[in-house]
C-alpha cells in the first residue's frame, strides 16, 4: 500500500510538472504569434521596394502597390531614380521620344506585352520632375512572371535597369511553353507584314538591319505615322530573359552619321551620345510605308523575341516576330545590304 501511495504521488508531481511545462510553452506560443502578428502586419504594410539591375552609376527604384500584385487588378508602379553615390534625385532626365523614363512589360511566357509612361496617364509636373519620382497604373493580364524594363537618358546617355515581378491569381489559359517560331510573315488583323534581316540570319556582335514590310487587305501601306517620336519602336528579349534591347527607326541621317564614323575612330561613347542628340531632335518622319528599318546588334546568341510598335494609319498597331541569331564562324558573311543608302535625303525615302 506504502509502494502504492508513492508512486501515485510521484505520478501527480510530474503530471503537475508537465502541466507547467505544457502552460509556459502555450504562454511562449501566444508571446510569438502576437510578435509575429505585430511586426509582420508592419512589414507587409510596407511596400516593397525592387532594385533595378545591373548596378551602376544610377539607382532605380520600384514600388508596386499593392505589395503583391495581382492578375486582372490595377497596379500602381512608382518610381524613384537617384544618383548612386549621392542618393540625390536626378532632377535633369532628358526627354527621349518624347518620355521621361520608357517601361517595357513583358509576361515571363511573351504573350503579353505592353510599352507604357507616366505620361500617358498623367501630366510631367517640376514636383516630378524635381523629385525624380514617376508613377502610373498598370494592370497585369494574367499570373506569372513577369519582365519590366526602365529605359532613360541623362547626360546624353541612355541607361536600362532591370526587373522580375511575380503575379499571384490565375492564368486566362494555361501557361504554354516558349517555342521559337521562324515564321517570317504574319497576319495581325487586317494587315499583313514581312520581316526580313540582312545579314540572314543575324551573326552575334555584328550589325543587323531588320525591315518591316507591311500592307493593308493586299495593298502596301503608305499612311504610316509617327508612334513617339518615331515610325518605329523595336523591344527585344532572348528567350530566356536575357539581353533587353530598345531600337529605333534607321533614318537617312543616322545612315549619314554612321557612314562619317566607318573608319572605327571615333570613341564610341562620343558615337552614343551623338545618337542620343539625333533622337532628342524634333520628330521628323522619314517614313511613310512600306517598308519600315531598323538596326541592331545582338550580344550573345540564341533566339530572340521582337516586338515592334508603329503606327499605320495613325493607329498603334504591335507586330511580333522570332528570329535566331547565329555565333560568328571563319568565312560568315556579315555584310549589312541596306535600303537606306547613306546619301538618301530624308524625302526620297518616301
Amino acid at each position: 500500500m506504502t509502494d502504492l501511495i508513492m508512486r501515485k504521488e510521484t505520478e501527480n508531481r510530474r503530471n503537475g510538472e508537465s502541466g507547467n511545462r505544457h502552460r509556459l510553452i502555450a504562454r511562449h506560443s501566444l508571446f510569438a504569434i502576437g510578435f509575429l502578428l505585430l511586426f509582420g502586419g508592419c512589414q507587409q504594410a510596407q511596400e516593397p521596394v525592387l532594385v533595378g539591375r545591373p548596378e551602376g552609376p544610377y539607382r532605380l527604384e520600384l514600388a508596386l502597390s499593392p505589395p503583391q500584385p495581382h492578375a486582372r487588378q490595377q497596379t500602381t508602379f512608382t518610381y524613384r531614380l537617384t544618383e548612386t553615390k549621392t542618393q540625390r534625385p536626378v532632377s535633369d532626365l532628358q526627354i527621349l521620344h518624347e518620355r521621361a523614363i520608357h517601361t517595357f512589360i513583358v509576361s515571363q511566357d511573351f504573350r503579353s506585352f505592353a510599352h507604357t509612361h507616366h505620361e500617358d496617364f498623367f501630366p510631367l509636373t517640376p514636383q516630378d520632375t524635381a523629385a525624380a519620382q514617376f508613377h502610373f497604373p498598370y494592370t497585369f493580364p494574367q499570373a506569372g512572371t513577369y519582365l519590366i524594363a526602365g529605359e532613360f537618358t541623362h547626360k546624353d546617355r541612355s541607361w536600362v535597369k532591370q526587373f522580375t515581378v511575380n503575379v499571384e491569381g490565375s492564368h486566362t489559359g494555361p501557361p504554354g511553353e516558349v517555342i521559337a517560331d521562324p515564321i517570317r510573315t504574319k497576319t495581325f488583323g487586317q494587315y499583313q507584314v514581312s520581316l526580313t534581316t540582312s545579314p540572314d540570319p543575324p551573326v552575334v556582335g555584328h550589325d543587323t538591319e531588320l525591315v518591316l514590310h507591311l500592307t493593308r487587305d493586299g495593298t502596301p501601306v503608305s499612311d504610316l505615322g509617327l508612334h513617339l517620336g518615331t515610325e518605329v519602336h523595336m523591344a527585344s528579349w532572348r528567350l530566356d530573359g536575357a539581353h533587353f534591347g530598345h531600337q529605333h527607326t534607321y533614318t537617312p541621317a543616322m545612315a549619314r552619321m554612321m557612314a562619317m564614323m566607318s573608319d572605327h575612330t571615333s570613341n564610341p561613347t562620343h558615337m552614343a551620345k551623338m545618337m542620343v542628340q539625333l533622337m532628342r531632335g524634333p520628330a521628323q518622319q522619314a517614313y511613310w510605308g512600306p517598308t519600315l528599318p531598323v538596326h541592331h546588334v545582338f550580344p550573345a546568341v540564341g533566339v530572340y523575341q521582337l516586338f515592334f510598335e508603329c503606327a499605320p494609319g495613325g493607329k498603334p498597331l504591335v507586330l511580333d516576330f522570332m528570329v535566331r541569331v547565329e555565333d560568328y564562324s571563319e568565312g560568315a558573311d556579315t555584310t549589312v545590304h541596306s535600303i537606306v543608302p547613306p546619301q538618301a535625303a530624308t524625302e526620297d525615302t518616301q
